[in-house]
């Protein structure tokens, strides 16, 4: 449900869930970070009001730096500000109560990551998102619990090799805190959530975590 949805009770609330996504933009959306020319190595977005404020650090390419004494690559901070587009992904974040951080622009995709309180929320997210882009899939998730002030328990998930049956799986498995010590849920359970077997369950765990390998998992 989107955050303009929830009553204000809801609107402080511990976000347990850091997830990574590769999106390719709508090609019926103008973002001005496409219109620049270089290679962008920092990103950093303000949302005010209907407004879109980008920061975009890049190195200039060799072409532009033609006239410079050494031909060497400078770097420079592009500003731009726009309205955001309903058919922009960075709406989306925003209805589900997520602040989207883009962290990398290469050849058509984004790497965007942002923190979410539950697994409900992100498969929502993830649904959402895949009616406004040219393509959506989970890279990274880390499920984040709090024991002290000082010190987390992190498990952290990533996702390139899966096949989708089996991210689904690990990212349910994750989410629901089956790799928490003590665990949170069962196999059984999480079998359950998705409407297959238990065996079926396991199996896609097993390849999972053959894939991954243990010692990903704390």
């Amino acid at each position: 449900m989107p955050a303009d949805e929830a009553n204000s009770e809801q609107t402080v609330r511990a976000h347990r869930l850091y997830a990574e996504f590769e999106i390719v933009p709508s090609a019926d959306v103008d973002c001005p970070i496409d219109e620049l020319d270089g290679e962008i190595t920092n990103i950093n977005q303000q949302f005010i009001g209907e407004d879109c404020h980008t920061d975009t650090t890049l190195t200039a390419d060799e072409a532009d730096t033609s006239d410079e004494a050494d031909g060497s690559e400078h770097t420079g901070i592009v500003h731009s500000k726009t309205q955001l587009d309903a058919m922009c992904h960075c709406p989306v974040f925003l209805d589900y109560d997520c602040i989207p951080q883009t962290t990398a622009f290469n050849e058509g995709h984004l790497i965007v990551e942002t923190y979410l309180p539950d697994r409900e929320r992100l498969t929502e997210l993830i649904d959402a998102l895949k009616a406004v882009t040219g393509g959506v899939s989970l890279r990274r998730l880390t499920r984040i619990d709090e024991t002290d002030t000082e010190q987390s328990n992190k498990v952290t998930l990533e996702l390139y090799d899966l096949t989708d049956k089996q991210r689904e799986a690990a990212t349910r498995a994750v989410a629901a805190g089956y790799y928490q010590s003590p665990r949170e849920t069962t196999v059984g359970e999480l079998a359950a959530d998705l409407g297959i077997s238990k065996s079926a369950m396991s199996q896609r765990l097993n390849a999972v975590e053959s894939k991954l390998a243990v010692s990903a998992f704390r």
